[in-house]
């Protein structure tokens, strides 16, 4: 009776592990992820934000339970993130986010490449929410001025999980080298895996200089510059005379 027993427990298991493979690669990995891209606040400072949601159903968290989102966002060439805010923010355990080359912050956007941020965040209750701040470059003036359009893409997304479970997902998420440096091969295992995006594309309009203004600037900055320069050597002159004058700082006195 107990080796009967025996070989039913172990039918059981197999009929239980099979099932299980059969979950995951049928229907768990199809990642229904859901994404709202946003750009806040106004001016040349802003933020670019993230909600993500993965899965509808609370019955699938246990997929992204202690998995590590990473996102890899393009921005034009008119809008960069500040590496050095990026550091003080990272230090400050704010956000984790990481520029993939340096970036020259006093190049106008006619000069400039677009460039590409790193962000990571871990996963909790199916949920992710991210932030980037992004600042606007200035614009070479042009004749007439107006406003340029900088349309901010949605980013790519990449998932890696401390165990093996998205190893059954190929159909659903391609492996990728994401943010390593060769030295861990588990933190190169990532995965991209797809989206939907639940927002409008975003544009921001920066505005241009205009050049027919040029002449008018140029005359105005000289007159401030003149006038500024004549009351300065006015109050120096006034305080020669005040102190040349002044008993106390006669020495025979």
């Amino acid at each position: 009776m107990l080796g009967c027993n025996q070989n039913i427990c172990l039918l059981i298991s197999c009929i239980v592990f099979l099932t299980s493979v059969h979950y995951l690669s049928a229907y768990s990995c199809e990642f229904n992820v859901r994404m709202k891209q946003a750009l806040k606040n106004e001016g040349f400072h802003r933020n670019l934000t993230y909600g993500i949601i993965f899965n509808g159903e609370d019955d699938q968290c246990w997929l992204f339970k202690d998995c590590i989102l990473g996102l890899e966002q393009v921005l034009p060439s008119g809008v960069y993130a500040n590496p050095d805010e990026l550091s003080t923010l990272r230090r400050n355990n704010k956000i984790n986010a990481i520029p993939k080359h340096q970036v020259n912050i006093e190049l106008p956007a006619e000069k400039s490449p677009p460039t590409v941020t790193y962000v990571i965040e871990k996963i909790q209750d199916c949920k992710v929410y991210m932030w980037l701040p992004v600042h606007a470059r200035y614009h070479i003036a042009l004749y007439g001025g107006g406003m340029t359009r900088n349309k901010i893409d949605p980013p790519k997304l990449y998932l890696r999980c401390p165990d093996q479970r998205l190893e059954m997902c190929n159909k659903a998420a391609k492996p990728v080298n994401f943010l390593c440096n060769g030295s861990s091969k588990e933190k190169c295992s990532w995965k991209e895996i797809p989206y939907s995006v639940m927002s409008d594309s975003i544009v921001w309009k920066i505005p241009v200089g205009d050049m027919d203004h040029y002449s008018k600037i140029s005359v105005g900055t000289a007159l401030v510059i003149a006038i500024g320069s004549l009351y300065l050597i006015k109050a120096i002159h006034e305080h020669k005379l005040i102190t040349s004058f002044n008993p106390f700082n006669n020495p025979l006195s």
